[in-house]
């Protein structure tokens, strides 16, 4: 399964007949079920105390725009970030606009920047409401979240004129689960969207059960961080291949596994090309199998042992004040992704003393990370290969 940004032109008819070919040479010319459309198996789940029933995929703005038309086809109901289209999809826009949610990031805490941003999106998308305002991820410490309210009254303006109807956050930098656990606590937030990895820490785990208590929504981000990185590490692929077979669904596997958190209603996959929207979407329910079990727990030793979970710890202990976590996602953008250029640029777009450059190579990351990761190790490469 490729994780990379593959050709857009893969479209389901050319993934089928490709399929199709190799399913010939391998099982005497019948097609395997994997190989099928994935029409409608998605599952709704309420997301909180919005009381939305979302698809328990949501997609992303930045999904190959060949995949649009599918994603609504298979029943995925939730858009992220729609703010980054030039206009509204046209199989998006032929929905009724109360078939489908969305939202719009918004990266100011001040009033009138929030309500610009906010205001300029949904005219250029053609909406008369949206279903979310959402912050991205631009809090950097937990005292920001009772420091940095301007949004709010933003949020309150743009409610009152029936613009908008929740307050939600993506978070993804800093320390996650703390940042994300404060903004629960204020009562503020309906929904959130933590980087969330297939290896979560204990913090993020109390943290999604004070959502759960809470009825806050949660909608998962980046829980692929470590398939792309274990399927091109040997023993891991053979081992999981053991327990799925070498066409089992890696992506399926990790968003059941993700699903099962305490208070998780969605998880948003990337999905740059076909073969990835047909990994992510080929179980019905969201029952794991036993196969399945084990081979996420394969990935998931993985996980511990070599990719970032973006919990902050290492931030706090580092007497620089590096953004590792920032510094070692820009390059998962790079490595697996392969999105060098945005990886780069938003790697220059760090402060200077935030860099990891000035790394005193102290050690102090590596006895805070709960994993225990090579976190020096990794600095090191990421500026060979950041800058």
């Amino acid at each position: 399964m490729a994780h990379g940004r593959d050709d857009p032109r893969l479209t389901r008819r050319r993934f089928l007949r490709q399929s199709a070919a190799a399913a010939g040479a391998l099982i005497g010319g019948s097609l395997a079920g994997a190989q099928e459309a994935p029409a409608r198996r998605v599952v709704y789940r309420k997301l909180g105390r919005t009381g939305f029933m979302v698809s328990h995929v949501a997609a992303a703005w930045d999904w190959n725009e060949w995949l649009y038309g599918e994603a609504v086809d298979a029943g995925i109901n939730y858009w992220h970030k729609v703010a980054g289209w030039p206009a509204l999809p046209e199989p998006i826009a032929k929905l009724d606009r109360d078939a489908w949610y969305c939202d719009i990031a918004i990266d100011s805490f001040e009033e009138e920047g929030a309500y610009e941003q906010f205001e300029w999106a949904r005219k250029n998308l053609g909406l008369e409401y949206i279903d979310a305002m959402k912050l991205h991820s631009i809090h950097k410490t937990v005292e920001e979240v009772a420091t940095k309210t301007g949004y709010i009254a933003a949020f309150d303006r743009l409610k009152a004129e029936g613009k908008v109807r929740h307050l939600a956050a993506a978070q993804h930098g800093g320390e996650t689960a703390a940042i994300c656990a404060a903004m629960i606590e204020s009562g503020h937030f309906d929904h959130l969207q933590p980087a969330l990895s297939i290896a979560p820490t204990p913090d993020m785990l109390k943290m999604l059960e004070l959502a759960q208590q809470r009825d806050v929504g949660v909608i998962a981000k980046k829980v692929m961080g470590a398939v792309g990185r274990a399927q091109k590490e040997p023993a891991i692929r053979a081992e999981v291949e053991g327990h799925l077979g070498k066409d089992g669904k890696w992506g399926a596997a990790v968003i059941k596994a993700v699903l099962a958190y305490p208070g998780v209603t969605a998880v948003t996959p990337r999905c740059s090309n076909y073969q990835q929207f047909v990994d992510n979407l080929s179980a019905e329910g969201l029952g794991p199998t036993p196969q399945e079990t084990g081979a996420v727990e394969a990935i998931r030793r993985y996980a511990r042992a070599a990719q970032c979970s973006y919990c902050g710890e290492c931030l706090s202990a580092c007497p620089q004040g590096i953004a590792i976590a920032d510094t070692l996602r820009y390059t998962t953008y790079c490595l697996v992704y392969e999105r060098p250029h945005d990886a780069r640029r938003l790697y220059a777009q760090l402060p200077p003393e935030g860099r990891a450059e000035r790394c005193l190579d102290c050690g102090a990351c590596e006895a805070a990370c709960p994993q225990r990761m090579e976190v020096r190790r990794k600095l090191r490469g990421a500026v060979r290969l950041l800058t």
